[in-house]
């Protein structure tokens, strides 16, 4: 895969919501340029979309991050997304309503896939989102790349306020837009880190941090490297901090 393409890619990975004329300015491409290749890559169905993810405490839920052997898989309702590995695991996020809910999930997840490898139950609080946000969230459950102009319009709420609840949402964690790639049609690569260093970690990886669930003092860190080189470089450094950090390379992702 070409490079230009490659970071495109990172872009939309990195900001789902990022634009495709703020693309090409990063990248210092003509906007039919960009166009182009954003369709090139559509049509190969190499990005095929984009999802929304909720966190489950916007919706009430508490959330689990456990990992599996992958010897065989599973699929529910209280999933929220799903990274999958090289080394053999599937890591999951899972919700319930409580901890005694969530501790039936774990035994029935267990029963089917055995023991699990990792389990981390971040430390977390509920949040009460506004009428707001639950509209916009609720737009961009059936297009995460409206713009914000649109929702505006149709909530006859000023753009800048909409922008200034999606932009807190995401900082909190709260969703995130996940373009949908066929990693299988690219060269890239996406790996993960477990860490209970997670503030000094983050800084290490601050260049090729995509996404991040953590309470503020241990969670995963999925990062995104050009190519099997770069990632080894990033993963060395982060060791250096925390050299029990758990790192997986993943080919394949799901959000709901």
């Amino acid at each position: 895969m070409e490079i230009v393409d490659k970071r495109i890619l990172f872009y939309l990975l990195k900001d789902g919501r990022i634009s495709q004329r703020r693309i090409a300015s990063l990248l210092n491409l003509t906007p039919a340029t960009l166009n182009y290749r954003f369709k090139r890559l559509t049509d190969s169905e190499t990005l095929k979309g984009f999802k929304l993810y909720i966190n489950p405490n916007f919706l009430g839920k508490y959330q689990l991050f456990i990992v599996f052997k992958n010897y065989n898989d599973i699929n529910a309702e209280w999933i929220s997304f799903k990274l999958k590995c090289l080394e053999w695991y599937n890591v999951y996020g899972i919700y319930a309503s409580d901890n005694i809910e969530l501790k039936d999930k774990i035994n029935y997840m267990t029963k089917e896939l055995g023991d699990p490898v990792l389990t981390y139950f971040p430390v977390q609080s509920l949040f009460k989102p506004s009428n707001l946000d639950k509209k916009i969230v609720d737009i961009l459950r059936a297009d995460p790349r409206v713009p914000s102009s649109d929702i505006a319009k149709k909530l006859g709420i000023k753009a800048k306020i909409i922008e200034k609840h999606i932009k807190y949402m995401r900082h909190r964690g709260l969703i995130l837009i996940v373009p949908d790639i066929d990693l299988s049609k690219t060269d890239i690569v996406l790996f993960s880190m477990f860490s209970k260093n997670i503030d000094e970690i983050s800084v290490i990886l601050q260049e090729c941090k995509l996404w991040q669930f953590t309470d503020g003092y241990a969670g995963i860190t999925v990062c995104y490297a050009d190519n099997i080189e770069m990632a080894r470089k990033y993963i060395a450094a982060a060791r250096n901090i925390d050299k029990s950090a758990d790192v997986m390379i993943i080919y394949g992702y799901e959000f709901k």
